[in-house]
């Protein structure tokens, strides 16, 4: 069933564990997603960014993710992942995504504050979620260079400023993860999320989840995370398998797919057992 991430995001707080919020980048990811969180009955947030939004078309890739997440038997929000434009976002509501996220981390607070609050206002008129990011999270985006990781670490009392001044739903502070593949093992400033936890009412957000050591990921929920994004890992487990199919000298299309969907579907219960969500749905 289609349903708003604030729900699951206040649930998750109250409850001590994390919803795994998964990024698809073609069908059979999507699919994958869905079937893994119901043979856990596990709640999830499917996740698409403005670059997957326009490599595959926006309208399909809207379609596609709102009809099998409203199909669902377990509660799933659909969410626009790392927009940095307010015209996605108005897009994204316009196609019923029930939640938005707006990145604003590159300009100066007040302005970040000015337009997380535009799309707070946005998206509560439709009922759905926002969230905001503070601070610089690295490495890569899709297509979007963001630098080195922990460049620019979320301060506790800006995060408590931008969440009082803006009204988003849900913060995503820059903890010293990074998006893509990890190079160096991880780091995660967990003092730095103590005293934001303990400043910011609303759920906290992990970005950057892929590769993160287990052991970081349980001690990230258990210090207050309520969301961890997975998107890369996903990506590697689908360009896997589809590469031993076609070396198997697989030729039809839907069973190179299929080898895919089973890779990633592997994955994702992984997460949904490291997140604790499994059984929540």
């Amino acid at each position: 069933m289609l349903t708003s991430s604030a729900e699951l995001l206040e649930w998750a707080q109250k409850k001590g564990y994390a919803v795994g919020a998964f990024n698809f980048h073609n069908l059979e990811i999507l699919y994958a997603i869905i079937e893994s969180a119901e043979a856990e009955k596990a709640p999830v947030i499917l996740q698409i960014t403005p670059t997957y939004l326009e490599k595959i078309g926006a309208t399909a890739a809207a379609a596609m993710a709102r009809e099998a997440a409203a199909a669902a038997r377990v509660p799933v929000a659909l969410h626009l992942d790392h927009s940095d434009s307010f015209k996605w976002v108005i897009w994204a509501l316009a196609h019923d995504f029930t939640s938005v996220m707006i990145d604003a981390s590159k300009l100066p607070l007040a302005e970040n504050i000015a337009l997380s609050r535009q799309v707070a206002e946005a998206a509560h008129a439709t009922g759905a979620t926002a969230e905001a990011e503070l601070g610089h999270i690295g490495g890569v985006e899709d297509s979007v260079d963001r630098g080195s990781a922990g460049t620019s670490l979320a301060d506790p009392d800006e995060a408590a400023r931008l969440v009082r001044e803006s009204g988003i739903d849900a913060l995503a502070p820059a903890l010293g993860t990074a998006h893509g593949l990890y190079t160096s093992q991880p780091k995660i400033d967990f003092e730095r999320l103590d005293k934001i936890r303990a400043l910011v009412p609303v759920p906290l957000v992990l970005h950057g989840g892929s590769g993160i050591p287990d052991n970081m990921i349980r001690e990230a929920i258990a210090r207050g995370i309520s969301k961890v994004n997975i998107g890369t890992e996903l990506k590697v487990a689908w360009a896997g398998a589809m590469k031993e199919a076609l070396a198997a000298g697989t030729t039809e299309p839907w069973q190179a797919a299929m080898k895919a969907r089973e890779a990633v579907r592997e994955v994702v219960k992984q997460k949904i057992t490291l997140c604790g969500c499994g059984g929540k749905g």
